[in-house]
């Protein structure tokens, strides 16, 4: 992959759990790992590179290879690792190591710990401390300077929505929201899930086409002048007053912004589209300069238009300075390969999956 490629790709069939965002790191294993919905909470604990993930993915192909579903969801620094698995919507296995640390609450009876540290040798690490310590602080440090320019990209997308908003047509936008929802059935039970489409991370900018590939209907809301979350947030909350379930992705620098809502029980997805892509954008397209009053527009372009190339300068720093973490992260993680006995850890996660599919079995 090339530099240019690194940031900004699309990936296919996931989702993210987490996000780097203009107020540091923002997790929501709270509410997609919700032990009070699961039958079993698998925390799995160990170094960098010590095969968290592909424990993750053993246990998913076993559980799939007997016709079971599986959600994944993809670490937002490193898309090539996930951050957690839910098997048949009952099973959770999850990355609990810093920065999204978490432990048991109900434990043995539901939640478990995965420790595969077991499978080091500590002698070996404690021989390469000094050289682990040095990596783990750089890391940090070009974290820290990510999440600065991050903060600075946040501050001006305040500011550029804020020289919109009073241009803003808020009763159309809204009147166009209402008839577009209302011609979707609405439920009985509605409620809300998260599953962020889009990342920031060691890997430039990340996003899934996960909400498009599911959708039998799409709408890409054009984001003219930063305000096609505004749209999304009024089709949330049309959705929610109807009763129909729906999941939402947010923005990984804004996150309280909503950049793509599914409607699940009619499989209607409205996806943020940026300008720049507007010309290859799929299904019904909406427009946001249909609710922007042109004259008012007018008068606060320069300014707009000044603030969003210092946006994505700032936006390619925070870029670099993950990519920088990345390099002593993978470097951490071939320290810690190094010391790993794998085939050990092999026996053990083919015990594991033979336990996991009993568990499955039994239904209740």
């Amino acid at each position: 992959m090339t530099k240019k490629e690194q940031k900004d790709y699309f990936k296919a069939d996931g989702v993210f759990a987490a996000s780097n965002s203009s107020d540091g790191f923002k997790s929501y294993y709270g509410e997609i790992f919700d032990g009070k919905k699961l039958q079993r909470l698998y925390i799995i604990k160990g170094g960098p590179g010590t095969g968290k993930s592909s424990f993750m993915k053993d246990a998913a192909k076993c559980a799939e290879g007997r016709g079971y579903s599986v959600e994944y969801y993809y670490c937002s620094s490193d898309p090539d690792s996930l951050d957690g698995i839910v098997i048949d919507g009952r099973v959770a296995i999850i990355d609990g190591t810093a920065p999204h640390t978490c432990d048991t609450i109900i434990a043995g009876a539901r939640d478990e710990i995965i420790n595969l540290g077991e499978f080091w040798d500590g002698a070996r690490l404690a021989e390469r401390y000094s050289e682990i310590l040095a990596l783990s602080e750089k890391k940090s440090a070009a974290y820290r300077k990510g999440y600065r320019y991050l903060t600075a990209c946040g501050e001006l997308s305040e500011i550029n929505t804020s020289l919109f908003y009073p241009a803003l047509k808020e009763k159309k936008m809204l009147s166009s929201v209402a008839r577009i929802v209302s011609a979707f059935p609405s439920g009985e039970v509605g409620g809300q899930r998260t599953a962020l489409v889009d990342s920031i991370g060691m890997r430039g900018r990340v996003r899934f086409d996960t909400y498009e590939k599911c959708a039998t209907k799409i709408y890409s809301v054009i984001d003219w002048y930063s305000t096609a979350h505004l749209f999304l947030r009024a089709v949330a909350v049309c959705a929610e007053r109807r009763n129909i379930p729906i999941t939402v992705s947010y923005d990984p620098i804004n996150a309280e912004r909503p950049d793509a809502v599914f409607l699940r029980n009619s499989g209607v997805a409205f996806v943020s589209v940026p300008p720049s892509e507007a010309e290859d954008a799929v299904g019904t397209r909406v427009n946001m300069k249909r609710f922007i009053d042109k004259d008012a527009a007018d008068r606060v372009k320069k300014e707009y238009k000044y603030n969003t190339r210092l946006y994505e300068a700032l936006l390619s720093s925070a870029c670099e300075a993950f990519e920088e973490a990345g390099e002593y992260h993978f470097a951490l993680e071939r320290i810690y390969s190094s010391c790993m006995d794998f085939a050990a850890k092999e026996r053990y996660t083919a015990s594991f999956c033979e336990m996991l599919l009993g568990i499955l079995e039994n239904k209740k």
